[in-house]
């Protein structure tokens, strides 16, 4: 089970960051002195360091837990909104604009390999050999392909603005990226091509997709607008839409134990399930969105709030209570630091994203039930 925090987002958080300059897809990010007090969206670990991103296509990395930041070189200047890495290496990033980076190494440098102008002409050649395909077949349901195409169009006509919002890579090659208005992508190659999932997922009305994640075995989620949670069980290949009684936006989805998972989202909403089919709200403490969960080494389930504070449950999830208190300022995304270098202590420590940068919380007794 992955025991890295699992990156969650409000859409109003990216929508607040500062507007990046004219024509972002060709302006490189600015080197500034203090880019490292900028708002960060999302924080995670390439090997020991850590990688944080956000407004402006500005990209941190620290090699001292966030004591020291560095700026990295990036060729564009929209905002970025979820960073993964997949070995020391090997990392990707996305944001605004379609906009879709990799780095190769460990996060100093970033190439481009998809943006919003090459995803639209990808969308609008796949809506029309759809539309083909179905005026070929009787039963092949030409009126949802007709109307697919015209929302590409649609879409199309305001440039390359979709934002991506998630993003989960199994290797250095292969891996997907959610987005607003139902977007999903996958690549076998690094990014160097791309494949849409719009056929693969239920999802006739565009609802956002705010993060992507594995639950072990396999087993992968998309959290959602609506209250919708997206499973795969083979990987990717095919998704089952799963509604959880809850109509607000979802942020995450933590796998538990024996097959079940946790759905976690605004106003402190947290749904959990054994099945996927049967769903219960459960009681947490505080009010405020929480957008990032993690499982320590120790068998604690980590949520992180919007607001900074951290919850905690050592029963699997069946209950939460206060880890740490809120930090007083907007949190956008978080990363579990413990095992990055071997520490057994029972405090663990947490870089957490938002405005102002990336900040280090110790988490007291998180390690151990």
């Amino acid at each position: 089970m992955n025991r890295i925090l699992i990156s969650g987002l409000a859409l109003a958080l990216v929508t607040a960051a500062v507007a990046a300059p004219s024509e972002p897809l060709a302006t490189p990010a600015r080197q500034s002195a203090l880019a490292s007090r900028s708002m960060m969206l999302s924080v995670t670990l390439a090997g020991k360091r850590l990688v944080a991103v956000g407004e402006r296509g500005i990209v941190l990395y620290s090699d001292d837990r966030g004591a020291h930041w560095r700026q990295a070189s990036v060729p564009v200047s929209v905002t970025l909104t979820t960073v993964v890495f997949a070995d020391a290496r090997h990392g990707y990033a996305a944001g605004h604009d379609g906009v879709v980076l990799a780095s190769a190494d460990a996060g100093i440098s970033w190439t481009k390999c998809l943006d919003g102008n090459a995803l639209n002409a990808m969308l609008l050649a796949d809506a029309r050999q759809a539309v083909k395909k179905a005026q070929a077949d009787p039963g092949g349901g030409l009126q949802q392909a007709e109307n697919r195409l015209q929302d590409v169009q649609a879409g199309a006509k305001f440039g390359p603005s979709r934002p991506w919002l998630g993003m989960w890579f199994r290797d250095a090659n292969e891996g997907y990226v959610v987005g607003a208005y139902g977007q999903a992508l996958y690549t076998r190659d690094g990014g160097a091509h791309w494949i849409s999932l719009a056929d693969r997922i239920d999802n006739p009305d565009g609802l956002h997709f705010n993060a992507i994640s594995d639950l072990g075995g396999g087993v992968l989620a998309i959290a959602g607008e609506g209250g919708k949670v997206y499973r795969s069980s083979d990987g990717g290949a095919h998704w089952q839409t799963l509604d959880t009684g809850y109509q607000g936006q979802l942020y995450g989805v933590a796998g538990l134990p024996g097959g079940g998972m946790m759905a976690f989202g605004f106003g402190g909403h947290l749904l959990r399930s054994d099945d996927g089919r049967h769903w219960q709200a459960l009681t947490a403490p505080g009010s405020r969105a929480l957008i990032a969960s993690a499982w320590t080494r120790g068998g604690a389930l980590l949520l992180v709030s919007r607001d900074g504070s951290v919850l905690r449950s050592v029963d699997q999830g069946g209950s939460f209570s206060v880890a740490a208190p809120g930090q007083g300022r907007e949190l956008a995304g978080a990363v579990l630091l413990d095992g990055a270098d071997g520490g057994q202590d029972q405090t663990s420590l947490m870089a957490l994203a938002g405005r102002g940068g990336v900040a280090v919380l110790a988490v007291p007794g998180g390690a151990e039930k």
